[in-house]
């Protein structure tokens, strides 16, 4: 009997969406560019998604995967406004996920100014919603007619933490669906830890974690001794460079506070 040569399996792996809006090559090449150089380190061969908001021609395409792939990114798939140009997406290679569902995190390096222009709005914007919320209810309790009963509601699935008793070596991906993730071992430059929770490493953290990546601000980075590449917290991320502060090689945990992400010593 012939043994098995292969088994194929799905997988959950951080790639980069870029939203092209607008597509005027030389700004476009310059606005990119300034962005990779604010993160080499993060942006550098990563593969990235390339989500078209207008239609492009089959040129204006080819040219803006030339583009991308010269500042060293790797497209890997297309969706958006993609009906005219499936042939093309098929001669460079790409794949068409126009009907894929994602959860889209903006990766955004933290900027004083934008932050707080950015809480104006979200606080006029949640300031609307909690209108609207009270105008809806108010209608819907004069128009009830039935008597008040207590309602239990149903309990959130929390799964178990995914944990990992071993050193997560360069090029290797982990990923904690649904909860934490526990690292008993160290994190080697290169390899990637993702999880929609808390992210814990007993030892030391060498490479990059994503807590949050689903978009949980309240998620956490604990580890014994922080020397990471990139730690990102539902989009938010700071860099190596950073990370280099008062708790380098030593105890910290990172969490995110009004947008921006804080490094604190572990007591």
């Amino acid at each position: 009997m012939t043994e098995t040569c292969f088994r194929m399996k799905g997988t959950t792996l951080t790639s980069i969406v870029l939203e092209v809006i607008d597509f005027e090559p030389d700004n476009f090449e310059a606005q990119l560019s300034q962005k990779i150089a604010s993160a080499p380190q993060f942006f550098t061969r990563s593969s990235l998604i390339l989500h078209l908001i207008k239609p492009l021609s089959a040129t204006e395409f080819e040219l803006l995967v030339a583009l991308c792939r010269r500042l060293q990114l790797q497209p890997m798939a297309v969706k958006g406004e993609v009906a005219e140009l499936k042939p093309t997406i098929n001669d460079l290679g790409l794949a068409d996920v126009s009907q894929s569902k994602f959860t889209d995190s903006v990766l955004r390096s933290q900027n004083p100014s934008q932050q707080a222009t950015e809480n104006s709005g979200s606080q006029d914007k949640s300031a609307g919603q909690a209108q609207q919320s009270s105008d809806s209810a108010a209608k819907t309790s004069s128009e009830n007619t039935f008597s008040s009963s207590t309602v239990t509601p149903p309990k959130a699935e929390v799964k178990p933490a995914k944990v990992i008793n071993r050193p997560v070596r360069s090029g290797q991906q982990v990923y904690a669906e649904g909860g934490d993730l526990v690292v008993t071992a160290s994190v080697s430059e290169g390899a990637e830890l993702l999880a929609d929770g808390n992210i814990h490493v007993y030892g030391t953290l060498r490479g990059r974690a994503l807590a949050g990546v689903k978009g949980n601000t309240g998620a956490r980075v604990f580890c014994q001794s922080l020397d990471a590449e990139l730690i990102s917290i539902a989009g938010q991320f700071i860099m190596h460079e950073t990370v280099k502060g008062e708790c380098w090689k030593k105890p910290a945990q990172v969490y995110l506070e009004e947008e921006t992400l804080r490094i604190e010593p572990l007591a």
